[in-house]
């Protein structure tokens, strides 16, 4: 809630149209047809997957089932599914994620391990990552330095790596998405605009969680 009073404040302080009183117009939604069947089904895979999710079986498996089972369907044509797949966005996943697994068969990050021992270091070093590669590879790389019993290095990397992806439009696929979206409907987000807004509140609010996690919060966390 805190970073998202900063994320306001900051939001007023550089775009001067934010601080307008006037209600925003309602934005145009097109109609849709929903087709019941392919809904209801939708419902019942998404609440078995969550089943799946909750009593530990595989991730990537359940999930690969799931979507496998959505895509059978004989109420819309597969064409029409597959069209709306964002295949370019497919193909950096897949490079990053090889990358990732180079990356930790390689053990190019060990130089690293020193500064994850300390809560400033791993911050930096999550940030740093993130921006690099995307958080969540960063994530999938830097698990392994943590030992599972680090409770206050998980929680300063599960919100490091979060709150990072707001720095560049590198650090989330999330950003790249938007950016896509935005320029279908004819606005254009450059890097340098995201950055001038995300660099700021990155900082204050990895200072934020630095100060929570991992100073005040740190004799209270078990062990």
């Amino acid at each position: 809630m805190v970073g998202l009073g900063l994320q306001v404040g900051l939001l007023w302080l550089l775009y001067p149209d934010v601080r307008s009183l006037h209600p925003c117009p309602p934005p145009h939604l097109p109609r849709f047809r929903v087709y019941r069947p392919v809904l209801i089904k939708t419902l019942i895979v998404a609440s078995l997957l969550l089943v799946a999710f909750v009593v530990g079986l595989p991730l990537a498996e359940s999930a690969f089932l799931a979507a496998a089972v959505l895509l059978v369907t004989r109420r819309i044509k597969p064409q029409r599914v597959l069209q709306q797949v964002d295949w370019s966005l497919l193909v950096m996943f897949s490079g990053l994620f090889i990358l990732t697994r180079c990356v930790q068969e390689l053990d190019l990050l060990a130089g690293v391990s020193a500064w994850v021992a300390h809560p400033a270091g791993l911050l930096a070093v999550t940030a740093i990552v993130s921006n690099l590669i995307s958080n969540v590879p960063a994530v999938l790389l830097l698990q392994g330095l943590i030992s599972p019993e680090a409770t206050q290095s998980w929680l300063l990397l599960a919100a490091g790596a979060t709150l990072a992806g707001n720095l560049t439009l590198f650090g989330a696929v999330a950003n790249l998405i938007t950016v896509e979206a935005a320029a279908a409907a004819g606005y254009r987000l450059s890097f340098w605009q995201h950055f001038r807004f995300g660099a700021p509140l990155t900082l204050m609010t990895l200072g934020l969680t630095y100060v929570w996690v991992g100073g005040l919060t740190s004799a209270a966390l078990p062990k």
